[in-house]
């Protein structure tokens, strides 16, 4: 096979009710069946999706996804319709507007397919006059659609009447197109996946947001299935690289084919993580026949993939035909999805309502919330710079690498508009080397919120505990979840600032001091003098108030062991220089030698060489000690 060029090809998809003409009007543009099974061809029925392309006068080629139309198979339909750039609604002129016209339509309209052409077939069947009343019908049928004011082109796929000029429109059509988006990310919904002999597993499907190339590693979701593009193919023609927009066929290794379903999406690893929830901006069909209400079950259709989903309306508690609101998708089971995906929600008769995702990562929402409504906004028509910040403050804190994947921008746009925002002040990078993949960023709202957060876990932990010198760094840390480094950053600007102090690795409050009530000092007193009677000797008392102990500890007036033992620090500091130069005159001692030499009990002593391994004085070696050489 000749190597492809990887010029971009746009996609063109019929849509049109059950024997209207449409996959002979496919044959007639392309010279290909689109019918692939063998019950298509015995029934004259369209049952899956179909597949071809053909040569515009141009020279240009597009694929044609051909759609069936009977309202049994509509699940099939909007598995291909998803991926098109250019619809092909197919009415025939012997039957006008029919059921499944008016179900396909509002589809394309629910997908926001905007750009299309109608083509009226069968016009051999029907005289001027009729044909006329259907073309009026027509007009009248898209006044209220997204293609509204679309041409229409009566054809003959029988006889070949207006097939050349129907391609001559689909050529000026196209150069009307907007450029199909590369984001760098290549995802590509899977609507066909089969194994060939000697080859393995192929995948097929239109390629969105990115190229793909041979060679590279590819993740399929939902199952993180990692392979590697063994092979790529579009229009029969072998290439190096598929470019974004074109119907591709995919031949993977390191996968079986049995492992990969229809509705799976294969993309670049990293990036895509299935999701159980998205929010939504939904619409209803105008035509439904009831509103929808609030916790409502229905299929979502995304992409190749269908899921039953629960609808939580974030705004009232029906929606009626025609509407729009807020809402967030429950799902059965996770799905991949991206920010901006368009959708299609069905019930088990009908299409009921369809709109755009615009988070894929959401909170559990309370419901008629005003904030939480005007954030759903600012994502859903928002600049990059407002996404990213929206998506932050959502997220925050949040390493970058987490952000870019959450705000599903192009990498840079992304990372333009975070510079923005970082030198205009509104976003924060806790990290001293600045902006890496694994800098954690707030915004500035959030860093206010945060510092608070800091000072009010730290001023309830002193007041809780009054006698303790604070709390603990790694407490802090633990609270306020944050990795090492964004909250060594936090601590050095909440100290250089003076809203906290450190000591001891532990945080407090600035001009706080701690003072003992005339109880505590008498208690102090009573202990210390005890303490200095007993020497290296002390009793266990398991009455003593543990913030006390902690205290006198910080104030370098007892050390503590375990077990409850409480040393005077005199003593203590004696029992190091005796257990030094002992180890000094004979390298090695055991506990009983420790012991005697020390003149304290064997519980003490084993309490007191543990207390030396830890703080480095000593090691153990076998059954004795030995001086740390470290």
């Amino acid at each position: 096979m000749t190597e492809g060029q990887g010029n971009r090809v746009y996609v063109i998809g019929t849509a049109g009710h059950v024997d209207h003409g449409k996959s002979a009007l496919v044959q007639a543009l392309s010279g290909i069946d689109p019918d692939r099974w063998a019950e298509e061809k015995a029934r004259g029925l369209t049952i899956d999706l179909g597949f071809a392309w053909c040569e515009l006068p141009s020279g240009r080629a597009v694929s044609i996804v051909d759609v069936p139309g009977h309202e049994r198979f509509i699940k099939n339909m909007l598995a291909g319709v998803g991926g098109i750039n250019l619809a092909l609604l197919v009415i025939a002129a012997d039957e006008g507007v029919m059921p499944q016209t008016r179900e396909h339509l509002d589809i394309l309209d629910l997908l926001d397919i905007d750009r299309g052409l109608v083509a009226l077939t069968k016009t051999d069947l029907v005289d001027e006059e009729w044909l006329a009343l259907v073309q009026e019908e027509i007009v009248e049928l898209l006044e209220e659609t997204a293609l509204a004011g679309s041409l229409i082109a009566p054809v003959s796929a029988l006889t070949g009447d207006g097939i050349e000029d129907l391609r001559t429109l689909i050529d000026s059509l196209i150069d009307d197109l907007p450029p199909i988006p590369d984001q760098g990310r290549p995802r590509m919904p899977i609507d066909r996946a089969f194994s060939i002999s000697g080859f393995g597993a192929v995948v097929t499907g239109t390629l969105l947001d990115g190229e793909l190339s041979v060679g590279d590693p590819v993740v399929i979701e939902p199952g993180r299935i990692e392979c590697r593009v063994r092979g790529l193919q579009s229009h029969e023609q072998s290439l190096d690289t598929a470019p974004p927009g074109a119907r591709t066929a995919v031949n993977l290794s390191g996968v079986s084919a049995n492992d990969i379903e229809r509705g799976m999406v294969l993309t670049s690893p990293g990036w895509l993580d299935p999701t159980s929830a998205v929010d939504i901006r939904l619409r209803a069909v105008a035509g439904a026949s009831k509103p929808l209400p609030h916790n409502a079950t229905r299929t979502l259709h995304l992409g190749a993939d269908e899921v039953q989903a629960r609808v939580r309306l974030l705004e009232g508690d029906l929606l009626a035909p025609g509407g729009s609101t807020w809402a967030q998708l429950r799902l059965e089971r996770p799905i991949a999805a991206a920010r901006g995906d368009h959708f299609v929600l069905r019930s088990a008769e009908a299409t009921v309502a369809g709109g755009r995702i615009v988070d894929t990562r959401p909170r559990r929402h309370h419901r008629n919330d005003e904030s939480t409504l005007e954030a759903l906004q600012r994502l859903l028509d928002g600049s990059p710079d407002d996404t990213v910040l929206t998506v932050l403050q959502r997220m925050e804190p949040v390493r970058w690498s987490d952000l870019l994947a959450r705000t599903e921008l192009a990498i840079d746009q992304a990372s333009a508009a975070l510079e923005r925002q970082i030198s205009g002040g509104s976003v924060v990078v806790l990290d001293e080397a600045g902006l890496s993949d694994s800098a954690v960023l707030i915004s500035d709202a959030g860093m206010g919120a945060l510092t608070a957060r800091a000072k009010a876990a730290v001023s309830d932990y002193v007041e809780s505990y009054p006698l303790r010198a604070g709390l603990p760094r790694e407490d802090l840390r633990s609270r306020l979840k944050l990795p090492q480094r964004a909250f060594t950053y936090l601590q050095e600007l909440m100290t250089d600032s003076g809203q906290l102090l450190v000591r001891d690795g532990s945080f407090d409050l600035p001009g706080r001091s701690v003072a003992l009530s005339n109880e505590q000092q008498a208690q102090v007193d009573a202990l210390m003098l005890r303490l200095r009677d007993q020497g290296v000797r002390p009793d266990t008392d398991p009455s003593l108030d543990p913030d006390l102990l902690e205290y006198l500890e910080a104030q370098r007036l007892i050390v503590r062991l375990k077990d409850g033992v409480n040393l005077e620090r005199q003593a203590y500091d004696g029992m190091v220089a005796e257990t030094r130069a002992l180890l000094e005159e004979q390298e090695r001692a055991t506990l009983a030698e420790v012991r005697d030499r020390l003149g304290t009990s064997r519980k003490i002593a084993q309490a007191f060489l543990e207390h030396l391994d830890t703080n480095r004085i000593t090691r153990r070696v076998g059954d004795a000690r030995v001086l740390w050489r470290g």
